[in-house]
């Protein structure tokens, strides 16, 4: 005999509510809750009323159940036992009503002439969610389930019922008050349509035929008020017409849900805005609808892209009347247009020429994505434990000589003659720009991308991988050289692989980039890496407009600088966790060493070659020279600070202890009231602005800047970097077979049975 296949019907399960049929047979289930959930034929009477229950959030004990069938829904048959639940799935197709009701509750259905109910009528929705079909809560539940809903508008209460509360309610615009309406008819359930469009005059009504539901109301003369004149907050839906309800949505609509959100918020996501919207509604938005809604909602905080340049006056103002001694200057091309900014906040400034940051400087450059596209320049420190600290950053249109002069120009002047040393990559521009304003002797070069430079010369020799990778080794100790003698040692070895690898390390500036030519003290930051981090950290405000991606700068900045200043003070150790870090490595590495005094306070120290090194623990001196470039003490000094009795901790250069860190982060950022901005509304479109003709309450000293001439590039715009070549790259193992180098996908290993 053939086993047919299990029928599945859809269980639409009622709650809380009253059964009424109409005097034509139209069922209605007035108040209450609905859920749909999937019954499984075969299934037992217990196992199908837990899961009805466990749908509706009830207690299973103390309750009745019923069902209808699709030949007459006026017909109820009372659950008993599992024949019952046999029954219910051999009389219904496709779906069935569920009824759930108290064991004293007496609840027929009853004939109606008409429907004069004040209770509201169960709406569903048909919206494709995770949950189902929901049902509109009665007007004493919606408080409880509609909170969600409303915490999406900021602007709005918690209680949904309260969007709309009646007449004499008032709306500061038409735009608030057609958003207002559209989220209550969402929360409550229920599609409308407006019979009258008009300032002087709205009147709304149920999309359901015969639905009582009306609202009216009309703009206080000539002001945007909008006041309810009146509100009849009552349905007439039976359970098609609930069942029909789609929500529905502009991608506008959506994105003023979620204005205040992005405001608070710049880096949230096109995905959070479909979640979120999910939950709430119970309606999916694909993708391209979330991106879409935050496309507006970007443009209903600053305007259009081209209205967004208009605003940069106006926040480079505010920003020096909000933080003192703050610099925000931009420059603009003889027709108007955009062309520079520069920003580098008073806090930053004041703890640099203070003296609380070592005088080193990462400077690098990464692209915007946003829609006039350019690039980003940046100068940043390090703080006392290796952390990052944003000095200053540009905006330009791209890496070319104008833009880093002008960039490296304004950096100096908020200096304030201090020597520093600027850590870049090779970029021409950059290179040529520095000799000018800063001299090129203050210029040291990133080893990760002469590295990478090199790796490209010796595969061009025909070097293969792990020759190349010894060489680059080797490339690695000419650089952390500390004397000349070391770099000629190390040189000489290179030469040893490749007389061509040798001739291009000699004709390539080794003064740029190892420790025994650099003149000033590096600390032994070799790398950009910390820019790198600066481009990770400002990543969320790339593909921001200028307005959005300044005041997402302050908002990082704030909470960076308010974090650290609290964090500092939680230091167990008079060092931060990296420096800490650096300090178990040398007292790992000296464990090998021997020592003998010379002095209370100067030990001859031998490493595991039987090297022979003087340190002296004061003036914090060691003879291999890296104590003194660092500033953490050495594996020789770590040797004969153990056996002096001396701390450690008290032997780390003062520039990394904790209460440099404290003075660094002392300097917290002032808050920049932006209540005031002028909206978009107070600007006109670029083609039609008459500066002499307008009026808009706009500072009358702010310039009219618009936006910058952007020739787009051939091909895709990128959204990633370019990995370096020499970068470390995690091993990929397959989670079919567990072995390195492939994916489950690419797997062809053969698993045993």
């Amino acid at each position: 005999m053939e086993n047919r296949e299990k029928k599945t019907l859809t269980g639409f399960c009622y709650w809380g509510g009253e059964r009424k049929v109409n005097a034509n047979g139209t069922f209605l289930y007035n108040g209450g809750m609905c859920v749909a959930v999937l019954l499984e034929e075969g299934s037992q009477l217990n196992e199908l009323c837990e899961k009805v229950c466990g749908a509706l959030h009830i207690i299973f004990e103390g309750k009745k159940f019923f069902y209808n069938t699709k030949r007459d829904k006026t017909k109820y048959v009372t659950l008993n036992d599992d024949n019952g639940v046999s029954m219910l799935f051999h009389l219904n197709e496709d779906d069935v009503d569920l009824f759930v009701e108290d064991l004293g509750q007496n609840n027929d259905p009853i004939r109606n002439t008409a429907y004069n109910s004040t209770r509201e009528s169960m709406v569903i929705d048909n919206c494709s969610s995770p949950e189902g079909i929901r049902a509109l809560p009665s007007s004493n539940q919606v408080s409880n389930s509609c909170s969600h809903e409303m915490g999406l508008v900021p602007y709005l209460p918690d209680n949904a019922n309260e969007i709309l509360t009646g007449k004499g309610q008032l709306f500061e615009s038409p735009d608030l008050f057609k958003q207002s309406v559209l989220l209550f008819a969402a929360s409550n359930k229920f599609s409308f349509t407006y019979l009258d469009n008009s300032r002087a005059y709205y009147r709304l009504v149920c999309k359901v035929a015969g639905c009582t539901w009306k609202l009216t109301a009309k703009c206080e003369g000539s002001s945007d008020l909008v006041r309810v004149i009146m509100l009849r907050n009552e349905h007439l839906h039976n359970a098609e017409d609930a069942s029909n309800y789609k929500l529905t949505f502009r991608s506008k609509q959506v994105g003023l849900l979620f204005k205040n959100r992005i405001v608070d918020k710049p880096e949230y996501l096109p995905r959070d805005i479909c979640n979120d919207f999910e939950h709430a509604f119970q309606c999916r938005l694909n993708y391209g609808q979330g991106w879409r809604a935050k496309e507006k909602a970007k443009e209903a905080i600053t305007g259009p892209p081209s209205m967004t340049f208009h605003l940069v006056p106006w926040m480079c103002r505010r920003l020096v009347e909000a933080i003192p001694n703050t610099r925000a200057i931009w420059t603009s091309t003889d027709e108007g247009k955009f062309k520079q900014l520069f920003v580098s906040y008073g806090c930053s400034i004041a703890a640099f020429r203070s003296g609380y940051l070592r005088p080193v400087l990462k400077l690098d450059a990464c692209f915007l994505t946003g829609y006039y596209r350019g690039q980003v320049l940046s100068a940043s420190a390090h703080d006392a434990d290796d952390g990052l600290y944003p000095l200053a950053y540009a905006i330009v249109s791209s890496e070319n000589d104008e833009d880093w002069l002008w960039f490296l120009v304004n950096l100096k002047e908020l200096l304030g003659g201090c020597q520093v040393v600027l850590v870049t990559d090779r970029n021409p521009s950059l290179l040529n720009c520095i000799i000018k304003v800063f001299g090129g002797d203050c210029n040291a070069w990133c080893l990760r991308h002469l590295k990478e430079n090199f790796s490209k010369f010796a595969s061009s020799k025909g070097l293969k991988a792990e020759r190349r990778n010894t060489a680059l080794k080797v490339v690695n100790d000419l650089a952390y050289a500390r004397t000349e003698d070391s770099f000629k040692y190390h040189l000489g070895k290179l030469y040893g692989i490749s007389p061509d690898l040798s001739k291009w390390v000699e004709d390539n500036n080794p003064k740029h980039w190892s420790n025994a030519f650099f003149p000033y003290k590096r600390w032994d930051k070799m790398y950009t890496n910390l820019a790198e981090c600066f481009n990770s950290w400002i990543l969320p405000l790339r593909d921001l407009d200028i307005i959005q991606f300044m005041t997402g700068h302050v908002s990082k900045t704030t909470e960076l600088l308010l974090r650290k200043h609290t964090e500092v003070r939680k230091w167990k150790l008079p060092v931060g966790k990296e420096i800490e870090k650096e300090i178990k490595k040398s007292q790992e590495y000296a464990r090998k060493f021997t020592h003998r005094n010379s002095s209370p306070t100067e030990f001859i120290v031998a490493n595991d070659t039987r090297k022979l090194y003087a340190v002296k623990l004061i003036p914090r001196h060691c003879s291999c020279l890296a104590w003194q470039m660092s500033g953490i003490p050495c594996a020789h000094a770590a040797r004969a600070i153990q056996s002096s009795g001396f701390s450690i901790y008290d032997m780390v250069d003062p520039f990394l202890k904790k209460e440099m860190q404290m003075a660094i982060y002392d300097n917290t950022m002032s808050p920049v009231p932006l209540h005031d901005m002028p909206s978009p509304s107070s600007f006109l479109a670029v083609n039609e602005l008459n500066d002499n003709n307008v009026n808009n309450g706009v500072s009358c000293t702010d310039p009219f800047l618009h936006p910058p001439a952007v020739k787009r590039p051939a091909g895709r715009p990128k959204k990633r970097r370019i990995e370096s070549q020499t970068q470390d790259k995690g091993t990929v193992f397959c989670s079919r077979c567990r072995e390195p180098g492939h994916n489950r996908s690419t797997c062809q290993s053969a698993i045993p049975g």
